[in-house]
């Protein structure tokens, strides 16, 4: 369906992100503001997500339909006030049919009530980093939020590692409700693209023809959003040419230990003179394909450390760079302890020193 997007006063944009990373690669209007319609279905789906991790709900719980959901509009698989259905399809509704009820059901079972779980979703927004994102409802269909493509590809990664959607992603049709409710995904990326993982597509009168795609291949998790598209047909086209630029121009870069040289950290008024010092935790990170030997690797310790040092203490970092450019820094740590020195163990030194030599 056709919607003149950019008649209504939102820009197209469009962004994509290396979702492992988080590593923003290319962005044209990536801050615009826009209305997230469906996309605020993938914040539900988070914090279902995360429900399930920590065991206050699972696939199987039956959730019983309020008044509240059964009155959605819009998208829906028409639920029953007092209707039990299982976590799982409601899943199913909103990642396949963008269902409307099903996703108010969900937010109600996850957050016990509309209010307190609004609270979780621009709670989580706020963690997550999606500074310019508000949300009024669960649906995404009540005027007054709003999002950005960037704020989406935040979100977007942080669904990825939850590995088990995939299956409700890429389902191309589906039912519910004992075969009462028939779901197509609007998403065609899942029956025609190499590497699809996900995620939604939808169209609005305010927002145009959007779509969130996240693919991987050999290692690399690529992640585009497209908002306020003017044509329906485009958003998949240019969304496949966005990730396939990705994948030929990038390459996940992996730290390795045996390139890092690391020299000891002088301790003053410590009963060691200085500490060994290892590496904190490597993570890979996105460099441009073929780059890989020019990577150059410095280090930066902090000046002289005041003791007591503790295992673990930072005391600098490892920057990786290339062409002058940081693109990631590591943490340099005190490989063991240095308790500080004392007068009676200051004495000691000293004796020692003296009848050494």
């Amino acid at each position: 369906m056709f919607y003149p997007a950019k008649a209504s006063g939102y820009p197209y944009s469009y962004v994509l992100m290396e979702g492992g990373t988080g590593t923003l690669l290319y962005s044209e209007n990536g801050w615009a503001p826009i209305p997230p319609y469906h996309s605020a279905k993938l914040m539900t789906l988070l914090l279902c997500c995360e429900a399930i991790e920590s065991g206050s709900l699972s696939l199987d719980s039956e959730v019983v339909v309020s008044k509240n959901a059964n009155s959605m509009q819009g998208a829906q698989i028409w639920l029953d006030v007092g209707e039990k259905i299982a976590v799982s399809e409601l899943i199913a509704s909103i990642t396949v049919g963008n269902a409307n009820d099903a996703c108010m059901a969900l937010a109600e079972a996850v957050g016990g009530s509309e209010e307190v779980f609004l609270q979780m979703m621009n709670s989580k927004a706020g963690e997550l980093g999606m500074q310019s994102t508000v949300y009024a409802d669960p649906t995404g269909t009540k005027p007054g939020s709003i999002t950005t493509a960037c704020d989406t590809a935040i979100l977007a990664s942080s669904l990825i590692r939850f590995e088990w959607l995939r299956e409700y992603f890429t389902t191309w049709m589906t039912s519910v409700r004992d075969g009462r409710a028939e779901l197509v995904s609007q998403n065609r990326l899942v029956r025609s693209y190499n590497g699809i993982t996900g995620m939604k597509a939808y169209s609005g009168e305010d927002c145009g023809d959007c779509l969130i795609a996240s693919s991987e291949r050999d290692g690399l998790s690529m992640i585009c959003v497209i908002l306020g598209e003017t044509d329906g047909d485009r958003r998949f086209s240019t969304a496949k040419e966005k990730m396939n630029i990705g994948y030929l121009a990038y390459r996940l870069y992996t730290p390795r230990l045996k390139d890092i040289f690391l020299e000891p950290v002088r301790v003053k008024n410590g009963v060691k003179s200085e500490v060994a010092a290892v590496s904190g935790e490597l993570k890979s990170f996105i460099i441009r394909s073929g780059r890989e030997n020019d990577i150059e690797i410095s280090y930066e310790y902090e000046n002289e450390l005041e003791a007591p040092v503790y295992s673990g203490d930072r005391v600098g970092s490892i920057v990786y760079s290339l062409d002058g450019e940081e693109l990631y820094r590591a943490d340099i740590l005190a490989g063991e302890e240095a308790a500080r020195m004392n007068i009676l163990l200051g004495a000691v030194k000293i004796l020692r020193t003296v009848f050494a030599s």
